[in-house]
């Protein structure tokens, strides 16, 4: 008769389902590392998005201000700047020219 060694095949199945369990404790904590990983990524990013959103946020106020204090500095100065005066007496001789070729037609 045959002799089996149901004390060996017993080990050896015990040994390999426990093997198996462990393949998959394990494929697991990989992939929950890997999510954590990905995660962790992905935060990092939406804080640099943020910070850059921030940043060109405050740099479009700041030109914005900029602008809006030259503005009124304009406004308020009641000296006019030797461009501005030459571009209102340009302004005035070409309507004065204007003016005189309108008369003459007439």
């Amino acid at each position: 008769m045959v002799d089996f060694g149901y004390e060996d095949l017993k080990n050896e199945i015990k040994y390999d389902i426990k093997a198996e369990l462990e393949a998959e404790a394990e494929a697991e904590q990989n992939i929950k590392v890997k999510e954590k990983e990905l995660n962790d990524q992905k935060q990092y990013n939406k804080q640099i998005n943020y910070s850059t959103m921030f940043q060109k946020q405050l740099q479009g106020q700041k030109s914005r201000n900029e602008v809006d204090a030259d503005n009124e500095a304009e406004a308020e100065s009641p000296v006019k700047t030797d461009n501005n005066i030459k571009v209102e007496n340009e302004a005035e001789s070409k309507s004065k020219a204007s003016a005189e070729i309108v008369k003459k037609r007439f």
